[in-house]
């Protein structure tokens, strides 16, 4: 198939559409297995290294704006910039994230030249290698990579338990290759190649849909309260005190819920990430506030919060930390994890010297300082739990190590307030899914504004809230205490795959300068190609 110039570039764009539909609102999950096509047949022995980059350069490019538009919003209304400025720096990290995908477009064009038919089985391991990248270099920003749109294919999903997300990845570009390889041939081989993959896939699916089965019901109570305040909330004394009174109504509800009480008395009452100012450490008053909630609910409190600390500096600033503490039924002050993962642009300002004049998201003044260990936390004698926050959800290799440390259920306490009725906060709660699969643990998630939801170990929904509303949401888990494969050795298939992308492309790399060694040498007087007269002589 010989393609023009004009041809690819539509191909790339066409690329980027459908890789926007198979992600939140629009949810066409089927269209993930093919997506990626019209982007490998652009690229497919494409010679010209600058258009080979372009293309895929292009369609990421396209997707980013569609799936992340949200952010220039965010970036206007809470970041203090004009529209102009927000689009720009929108823009501008589109733009950076696109560079990842335009490398995978550049290399697989190359490895096409070289491997006409063996370049669709690397691009699987070429895909999985820019995602990897994408959510490390830099600041990192892994947000919807291809394998989340398979959240909703439980049974292939349960792969994530031993490859993590990037395994569900790896399996779409795979299938995407095949089917482009088909496009590209229309070959009984290629078909042949195609058929085989899916059967294989779908074995897998079938293999692992005996374990989603067998799911048994919980029986430990939480409350979730989605708390629902607005970045523009009325702090002064009376708003505050009304605000507090209603949040303790929805978290004391009901008892009736709890029909364990008598064997087991543990609950716990979540609260989300801090969309306001409390101040456990600094504020007295929200401080008895807090353990007067944990005493009369006799419940396990965990709720977000800001802790205020000297900077220990000559003008004893008191640095903000975005953290979650953990209250005993008694009131008792458990622990205090604090955020490690701080947000690029919501609570921090990466590269501060380059991007000068923007503004933080967040409220607090100054850069919120990160934290520095996973914190696991004891809930009686017997029980773990681990608490995370926010953005950290999309984080895997962050969350395993949670579980790692003992943690029988997980806890992401977040606030997403900050999107309003966008994709993002399906999006994000996607994301955070597959971190209960990859560590086959209950995870509880308490969002501010939404979406609050129970998820069992196979990622499956048991109850959510509805976005933007101040509810209560009550619900059971278990307790799990099995170790994944993923959970203990983290991201060694991701690793693989970019290890072994990196030794193709230095042995292409060796290759043609090996041949180009060689035509040098025939080419010299001393060669072959010399004159008749100077080999006589």
């Amino acid at each position: 198939m010989s393609l023009v110039a004009w041809q690819r570039f539509l191909l790339a764009i066409l690329s980027g559409f459908l890789e926007i539909t198979i992600f939140p609102k629009i949810d066409l999950t089927w269209i993930a297995w093919v997506c990626g096509v019209p982007l490998l047949v652009a690229s497919y022995r494409e010679a010209k290294p600058g258009r080979a980059f372009l293309w895929g350069f292009t369609a990421s490019f396209v997707f980013f704006v569609g799936v992340c538009y949200w952010i220039t919003p965010v970036l206007r209304n809470y970041g203090d910039l004009s529209w102009i400025g927000a689009s720009a720096l929108f823009l501008l990290l589109a733009a950076y994230l696109s560079l990842f995908y335009g490398f995978f477009s550049l290399v697989f064009a190359k490895l096409s030249l070289c491997f006409p038919r063996g370049c669709f089985w690397l691009s699987p391991l070429l895909w999985v290698g820019a995602e990897y990248l994408r959510a490390h270099l830099l600041t990192g920003f892994p947000w919807c990579l291809l394998g989340y749109s398979l959240v909703d294919c439980l049974n292939l999903a349960q792969l994530a338990t031993i490859t993590g997300i990037y395994g569900i990845s790896f399996a779409i570009i795979l299938i995407n290759g095949l089917v482009a390889d088909l496009l590209l041939t229309w070959s009984k081989t290629a078909l042949f190649r195609l058929v085989v993959s899916s059967l294989i896939l779908g074995g897998i699916s079938l293999v692992l849909s005996m374990r989603t089965t067998l799911s048994p019901p919980g029986r430990q109570p939480v409350r979730i309260v989605q708390t629902h305040i607005s970045p523009e909330q009325d702090w002064r004394e009376e708003s505050r005190s009304a605000l507090l009174n209603e949040l303790a109504r929805l978290s004391y509800g009901s008892n009736d819920h709890r029909s364990v009480e008598d064997t087991d008395p543990l609950r716990i009452l979540l609260w989300p990430e801090t969309p306001a100012p409390f101040y456990y450490n600094n504020d007295i008053e929200f401080r008895r506030w807090m353990e007067n909630l944990a005493r009369t609910s006799r419940a396990y409190v965990l709720f977000g919060f800001v802790d205020l600390r000297s900077s220990g500096t000559p003008q004893n600033r008191h640095d903000p930390y975005n953290s979650v503490g953990l209250l005993s039924p008694e009131g008792h002050f458990i622990s205090q994890y604090d955020k490690i993962h701080l947000v690029p642009f919501g609570e921090y300002i990466p590269y501060s010297r380059v991007f000068f004049f923007v503004d933080k998201i967040s409220t607090e003044a100054g850069n919120f300082r990160s934290g520095q260990r996973v914190i696991v936390s004891p809930l009686g004698t017997n029980h773990t739990l681990g608490a995370f926050v926010c953005y950290e959800s999309i984080l895997p290799d962050l969350v395993r190590r949670f579980v790692s440390q003992g943690a029988e259920v997980l806890v992401n306490v977040t606030n997403d307030g900050w999107f309003g009725d966008s994709p993002a906060p399906y999006q994000h709660l996607n994301m955070a899914r597959f971190r209960a699969i990859e560590n086959h643990r209950y995870l509880l998630r308490a969002a501010n504004s939404g979406i609050s939801a129970v998820i069992d170990p196979y990622g499956r929904v048991q109850t959510k809230s509805s976005l933007s509303t101040r509810t209560a949401l009550d619900s059971v888990f278990e307790w799990e205490s099995d170790i994944t494969f993923y959970t203990r050795y983290g991201d060694v298939f991701a690793w693989s795959c970019l290890g072994i992308v990196l030794l193709a492309i230095g042995w292409v790399t060796w290759s043609q300068s090996r041949r180009a060694a060689i035509r040098v040498r025939l080419l010299s007087p001393s060669g072959s190609n010399s004159s008749p007269t100077e080999k006589r002589k």
